[in-house]
């Protein structure tokens, strides 16, 4: 994919400059005409924007899937030579130049050079903060077949080693038309977990896997969204077997969410387990012998979640950015009382270190399930450097962001599918990066 810029695509360069737009046919790019999604995250920005390019070679970058001319961050139209396209923007002058490349890889675009995003001017490939051997390369991922996008669930037992294996995996479709298909199961009271990933096509209702390392796979799918294919739920399984996994109606809000309330009479300590088929357990433990606990049935209809328990009346929370408010019982001959609950994604303790001036610094954050975070960030002789402690609230910008309180600069902490994004200014220290301070790519202890 290491293409570079021939000397034909320079001259349809000079080409288009001298007869603009109308030099391109009409439904010369309906070979790759569409809409792509651009993340950026790993290249160091957590953003996400989106490319249509229409059949006859003009384009527009937009922030979203709307493509509105007002709120465009760069149009222009497309040259190709050998393999290699190139995006010549309107503003673009031979005195000016403004233009990006890139080349076909499958059904997604790689790009050759920077990509020009409004007044950004976005790399097009970066190293992976834990390892520099990794390259994160700028893509444009195929919005195709995104009526498929979307996690399929399913599970078997097996008997092994005189006791059951239950296997529990998830197989999720994603824009580039690329999978990532995980099994967690439990041996020997260890738990372990067997990741595939790889390219996924559906034509009517063949369904296909192709594994980065494996020969491609057929299956099914059906109209109610129920896939049938064969699918290793281990490492040690010698060859697939078909299984069928679901659509997962309510993946984008399934999860654990956390809580814990303190008040003259009790202190309360409550788990709320959202599955992505609609159904729910919560449990509050105030110190009695006894547990509360409910369970049900749940609706999502945009940030409202509708709870209807078993033998009980319906009741409604909120959800937004992982934190989950409303009224639930901790006890069951008393009424509800107003609960915070927060997701998994942001709780517990994460930790990681970083250098400046040659010395590695450690910070170790916890977000408690109460709303309140310690944070100390040392030296390597381990002397505190800071040492904080307050509350934290959810806010969402181009990412979602843990905002710590009582901090004077204000630390950034986003939210990551690895972790946090934790960047803060030591004493003495000047902001040294876009995102200021010192960064920190922090995991789960």
């Amino acid at each position: 994919m290491g293409k570079k810029i021939g000397v034909g695509l320079v001259l349809m360069l000079m080409f288009l400059a001298i007869v603009g737009p109308a030099a391109i046919g009409s439904t010369r790019f309906q070979g790759i005409a569409g809409d792509y999604q651009i993340d950026i995250t790993r290249l160091g920005m957590p953003l996400v924007f989106y490319l249509r390019i229409n059949p006859d070679g003009t384009f527009m970058l937009s922030p979203n899937t709307k493509f509105d001319p007002s709120e465009s961050r760069g149009t222009g139209v497309l040259a190709e030579s050998r393999g290699v396209y190139m995006m010549i923007y309107k503003e673009h002058t031979p005195d000016n130049p403004k233009t990006a490349t890139f080349v076909l890889d499958g059904p997604n675009l790689v790009f050759q050079s920077r990509l020009p995003y409004g007044q950004s001017n976005i790399l097009n490939t970066a190293e992976d903060p834990d390892n520099p051997e990794i390259i994160y390369t700028l893509t444009a991922d195929t919005l195709a077949l995104s009526e498929y996008y979307g996690t399929y669930v399913g599970s078997h037992s097996t008997p092994a080693m005189g006791a059951t294996v239950e296997y529990v995996y998830t197989l999720q479709l994603k824009a580039g038309l690329r999978y990532v298909f995980t099994s967690e199961f439990a041996m020997g009271g260890t738990t372990y977990t067997y990741s595939e990933t790889g390219t996924w096509n559906v034509s009517g209702q063949e369904f296909t896997l192709d594994p980065t390392d494996e020969p491609a796979v057929q299956g099914t799918i059906s109209t109610d969204g129920r896939i049938t294919v064969g699918i290793r739920p281990s490492a040690m399984a010698a060859a697939r077997t078909p299984r069928e996994l679901r659509l997962a109606t309510h993946a984008h809000v399934a999860g654990t969410y956390f809580a814990e309330k303190s008040t003259p009479m009790y202190t309360a300590k409550v788990t709320l387990v959202l599955d992505m088929f609609g159904h729910y357990r919560y449990t509050a433990d105030v110190g009695q012998p006894q547990l509360y606990e409910e369970l049900g049935s749940y609706d999502v209809t945009g940030s409202t979640i509708t709870f209807r328990p078993e033998g009980g009346s319906a009741y409604t929370a909120t959800l937004e950015n992982l934190v989950l408010t409303g009224s639930f019982r901790v006890i069951g001959a008393m009424p509800a009382t107003q609960m915070v609950m927060y997701g998994r994604a942001i709780q517990g303790t994460f930790a990681g270190t970083a250098t400046h001036e040659g010395v590695e610094y450690q910070a170790v954050l916890t977000l408690n399930p109460n709303g309140t975070y310690q944070l100390l960030v040392s030296d390597e002789a381990g002397h505190a450097v800071v040492d904080k402690t307050g509350t934290f609230q959810m806010r969402r910008a181009m990412t979602l962001n843990v905002v710590l309180t009582g901090i004077d600069p204000a630390p950034t902490c986003s939210v990551s599918d690895s972790g946090l994004n934790f960047s803060i200014i030591l004493p003495g220290m000047t902001a040294t990066s876009s995102m200021g301070g010192l960064g920190f790519s922090l995991k789960r202890k």
